[in-house]
């Protein structure tokens, strides 16, 4: 199975909201890239066959941001 690549539009104002972001998907188990824009306010990740987009989405959730919309992108 090949890796998935998920794409989210997530409000951040500020490095901190990226910097949330960035370090609760550096500890989920089979994240193995993270691509954050705070301009453009997209998070882009790679995974593992293993680790689901509803994983990734509740991950980037706790951290208290905004999700406005995401999607598969494979």
């Amino acid at each position: 199975m090949s890796d998935h690549h998920y794409e989210f539009n997530v409000k951040m104002t500020c490095g901190g909201c990226s910097g949330a972001i960035d370090r609760v998907l550096k500890k989920t188990d089979g994240v193995k890239e993270i691509n954050i824009d705070l301009e453009e306010q997209t998070v882009k990740v790679t995974t593992a066959p293993e680790c689901s987009y509803d994983t990734v989405y509740e991950k980037i959730h706790k951290t208290g941001k905004e999700i406005i919309s995401g999607k598969q992108v494979d």
